[in-house]
């Protein structure tokens, strides 16, 4: 055997993995400065759930706390969307997560919204090509709740957004419509028109009959004053359903 052909293999055994593949190979989660480099330099496909709620932690945690607590919270609320639409009361629960952390989930969850308003369009209205951008809006704001809210987005006489604010807040499956209180909300505002838009919690985006029976008894009330019911959307985590779209308006 010549002098080269023996000294291959120290020569591999000299060329180590990077510490990330010796971490795989074995099975343990790679190290915190390794996990920022690598969502750094690869984005959010080069990470799983856990990791990335895990790099929302690491400000406020150890280590070791953030990788345990990233995954009670996927193990609490399913999903890292519920994780930050969670209630901070509902968060306050989880043991060992403190204030700081739920700050941070909370900032996360608001900083994806005002990124889902940033894309809306200058005009609201079904018939445009822009109204999906709307329609992700308002899964933005409510899809991933684990209550039922109901949201109104006033709008001007151009169907440009004047506001957007949160009606009432109900039960797992259900929460009422204030026909009422909801015309003097848009006499307050000067509202020309609305979208009214509540959350299914359970996954399903079909429309109750209640929620036919509401939406026909909001846009009759409003008619009264004026003002236009544009559309009822429902929003539930992977789905949307337009009242509009669908001729039910």
């Amino acid at each position: 055997m010549s002098l080269q052909d023996a000294s291959a293999p120290a020569l591999r055994k000299k060329s180590p993995l990077p510490d990330a593949a010796h971490a795989c190979a074995a099975g343990q989660p790679a190290p915190r400065h390794q996990l920022r480099d690598r969502f750094l330099r690869a984005g959010h496909e080069a990470v799983d759930d856990r990791e990335l709620l895990e790099l929302l932690l690491s400000a406020s945690h150890s280590e070791a706390e953030a990788r345990s607590l990233a995954s009670i919270l996927l193990d609490t609320f399913g999903t890292p969307a519920r994780v930050l639409a969670a209630r901070p009361d509902r968060l306050r629960t989880v043991a060992r997560l403190g204030e700081a952390a739920i700050c941070a989930i909370k900032t996360a969850e608001a900083l994806g919204i005002r990124l889902a308003r940033a894309a809306l369009p200058d005009s609201f209205h079904p018939q445009l090509d822009t109204y999906r951008k709307v329609i992700d809006y308002c899964r933005a704001l409510a899809a991933h709740n684990d209550v039922e809210e109901l949201r109104l987005l006033f709008l001007d006489t151009k169907n440009r957004l004047i506001r957007e604010e949160l009606q009432q807040r109900g039960t797992v499956d259900h929460t009422s419509a204030y026909p009422r209180e909801i015309c003097i909300r848009c006499l307050e505002i000067g509202a020309r028109a609305v979208i009214v838009f509540h959350n299914h919690p359970g996954g399903n985006a079909t429309p109750s009959r209640a929620d036919v029976a509401m939406t026909n008894t909001v846009r009759d009330a409003l008619k009264l004053i004026g003002v236009d019911v544009h559309d009822h959307i429902v929003v539930a985590p992977g789905d949307a359903f337009s009242f509009k779209q669908r001729g039910l308006l």
